[in-house]
Formats: structure tokens, C-alpha cells, sequence
């Protein structure tokens, strides 16, 4: 499944639990996720990525899947990354082109959100996302993220 990002826009998305996009992505973690991790499981699954300079959860070998993914469930969906709690969408603090509309979080800061469009969840069914429950994750994330980079 390679990622395509277009601007979000109020697309439909529920969830099909094809488990893909727990194999194609590299998740980073910021040590806020890692202690929340940390409190429910006794599994090793935090690595350094010294590449992208961030903490990021293993994968496996043998099939490139998150190490917390069981068949296509989710083993910590209820205390899961926060970038996995954002998927399919995907937050940038810079357009990808510059006709893109940016969101504006409660710190003033510009957020673009894009929907990644080869996810199968997105299309006719569910619902449009939340966005103001996305806007805040997005600031959470940005919070957690310069802690995390900041050490």
C-alpha cells in the first residue's frame, strides 16, 4: 500500500481492519507513548531510529508488521500511539502545495491535515472525522513530539 496524501476535505472513513497500515508505516513515538506502552505491556518494542532521529516502534521481520499487531487487530489499540491514533490522516506544519488550506490549532500555528486515499477505509462509508478531536490530537502530538526531540 503505497501512501497517497491529498488534502483533507471531509472524507468518509471506516475502519476495513485490513491490519495494512500497520505494515507499510514506520511509527514514531514520542516517551510520552512509550510510557503509556510501558504501563500495559512487558514486550520490548521501542527502537532509536538514528536515521530520522526519532524513537520508533519495532517492526518485524518476517513481515514488516508493528510488533503489537495480532493478525489485523490492534494488541494496544486502547493506549496506541498517537500517530496511529491519527491514521489514516497525516499532519504537516508546511503545505503540500501551496493552493493547500491550512487548519489554525488553539496555539495559533498553521496545521494542513491530508487523508491518505489508498487506505480502503476511506470512501462512501462511515463518517467525516472530527476535526476539532483531530486538531487537538495534532497539538498533542506536536507537544509531545518537541519534548521528545528536545532531550
Amino acid at each position: 500500500m503505497k501512501e497517497v496524501l491529498v488534502l483533507y476535505t471531509g472524507q468518509k472513513y471506516k475502519c476495513k481492519q485490513c491490519g495494512e497500515c500497520c505494515r507499510v508505516r514506520g511509527v514514531p513515538l514520542t516517551l510520552f507513548d512509550i510510557e503509556r506502552i510501558e504501563k500495559n505491556t512487558d514486550k520490548e518494542f521501542a527502537l532509536y531510529d538514528i536515521s530520522r532521529k526519532k524513537f520508533v516502534i519495532e517492526k518485524r521481520i518476517w513481515d514488516n508488521g508493528c510488533v503489537f499487531l495480532d493478525d489485523k487487530n490492534c494488541t494496544i489499540h486502547e493506549y496506541k500511539p498517537l500517530i496511529c491514533r491519527l491514521f489514516p490522516l497525516g499532519v504537516f506544519y508546511k503545505p503540500i502545495s501551496e493552493s493547500d488550506t491550512p487548519y489554525i490549532l488553539k496555539n495559533g500555528e498553521k496545521a494542513y491535515i491530508y487523508v491518505d486515499i489508498s487506505c480502503p477505509g476511506i470512501g462512501n462509508e462511515g463518517e467525516p472525522f472530527d476535526i476539532e478531536k483531530i486538531l487537538e490530537l495534532c497539538q498533542k502530538i506536536k507537544i509531545e513530539m518537541a519534548y521528545t526531540l528536545n532531550l
